[in-house]
This record gives C-alpha cells, structure tokens and sequence, in this order.
C-alpha cells in the first residue's frame, strides 16, 4: 500500500516531501535556506534514493515511518542482497567483542552482507570483520555523510564507501543528536533478514533496532551471556522475551543461507 501511495505521486512532489516534511528545522535549512518550495529543490552533490523510484530498496516499505530519501555512497546494489544486521554493546567486553567477530567471519564464508550502524564496539568490529574477509557491509550513519562520527572510524567509513555502503537519511555535514540513532537503528532492522544482538545492557539502543525488527516481522537472535554480566543483560532479556538463542554461529550462518540464499 504505500509503495502504491508514492508510486502514484509525482517525482517532485516526493522530493518537496522529503525536503518539507516532519520537523527537521535543521535540515530543511541546510537545503532551502529559510524558505521551502518546490522550485527550489537542491539535492546537493551526494547520490540519493528517493521513495516511490524503483531503486528504493522495498524492505523500507515494511516501516510505518520509511525515511522518504536516503542519500549513499558505495554499492547501492548491496540493498537488495539478503543481509544480516550485527548490533551490540559501544563498550563490549572481549566476550561480547570475540563472538562477534566469530559470527561475522562465519556469515562471511557465505558472502552475506553485515548491517550496522558504524558505532563504536560492536558495530565497528562487524564492519571491520567483514571487510578484512572480503565481505560486504552496509553502515546506517546517524549523521550525514561526510560527518566521522566516531572520528576514529573515518578510515573505516571511507573503506566502506568503496568496497561495501554507507546510508543516511540526513543531508551532508547534519550533526548527530539523541533522537537521530533511533531513527537509523529502525532504517538498520528493515533493511536486515536478520538481527543479531552480540552484547548489549539493558539501556543499550540495540534494543531499539531488536524491537524495530519484531514489529516488522524480522527474525531477532541474541547471545546468551552469564547471569551476572552487566553487559549482557539485555540480550537475556531478548531471549526471554522470545528471541532466538544464538549459542553456535556455524549453524545460525548455514540455516540463514538456506533460508535466504535457496541452498541445500
């Protein structure tokens, strides 16, 4: 239905509503000045992929909130290859750490794309594992592109531009803030298959993207941890909570590839 409602919308009207839409001062301002209409629409220099065009990647759609233009750079055929989102703790324990490096590696025998959302911790070791296996993986920003945040990954972030893709629903330069991880932790759980939480404590916004997927029927898996381990204790409450119990990354890779890439 709504891929339907902006399919019938003309391709100005969706770039007005990208750009006027919702209550992004900032970024409208960044883009129009003080002033919004549209005969003055500028996109800026940065590739994007606006809803309702036929590259928009159709897992979005799956939102009640699909962000109406993300901007890239990188491989945007990566969008429609299946794909698992790796998310946890930004200050793991080498437990935490070892694991997801583990089932990084596993996923990448089977060449399947890793989600993340550039982070430090685990986000940034399931980024980097990838890459130094000669895997794919797409890194949701919760800030524009050209923003290194953290700075320490700007290295990282330019290896993905090249070799995997970066995403982010803010123009070029937008500063992050509180309330923008949230919105990129919902934009990481649609564009996943599945979620996989390595470590997380029970205010981690790994949380966020595990209850995103939920909602949209995506499959979430968490690894278990010791029950007095303050670092994960919000992946023990995922597993209470229904999730999948992730305790062998050899098989979860293998029946992720059956499900998902139609081997035996």
């Amino acid at each position: 239905m709504e891929r339907e409602l902006y399919m019938s919308l003309s391709r100005k009207q969706r770039l007005f509503a990208a750009f006027s839409f919702g209550t992004y001062t900032e970024k409208r301002k960044m883009m129009f000045g003080d002033t919004v209409s549209p005969g003055n629409i500028r996109t800026g220099a940065e590739p994007f992929l606006l809803i309702g065009d036929e590259d928009y990647p159709e897992k979005l759609y799956d939102l009640s909130n699909p962000p109406l233009l993300l901007y890239y750079r990188g491989e945007k055929k990566l969008l429609k290859e299946a794909a698992v989102a790796v998310v946890g703790s930004r200050a793991p324990s080498a437990y935490g750490l070892k694991i997801t490096k583990n089932i990084v590696r596993e996923l990448s025998l089977y060449n399947i794309t890793i989600i993340s959302g550039g982070a430090r911790g685990v986000d940034t070791a399931a980024h980097r594992t990838a890459l130094q296996d000669g895997n794919t993986t797409i890194c949701v920003l919760g800030c524009g592109l050209g923003v290194d945040y953290p700075k320490e990954n700007a290295e990282l972030f330019k290896s993905i531009s090249t070799s995997g893709l970066l995403l982010s629903e803010y123009p070029r330069g937008f500063k992050p803030e509180k309330w923008t991880f949230p919105m990129r932790n919902r934009i990481i759980a649609a564009l996943s298959e599945d979620i996989v939480v390595t470590e997380a404590s029970m205010k981690s916004g790994s949380l966020h993207t595990a209850t995103y997927g939920v909602e949209i029927n995506r499959e979430v898996h968490a690894v278990p941890h010791q029950a007095e381990s303050p670092w994960g204790q919000g992946c023990n409450h995922l597993i209470e909570l229904g999730a999948g119990i992730l305790y062998n990354s050899r098989d979860f890779s293998e029946d992720f590839r059956k499900r998902h890439k139609g081997t035996e």
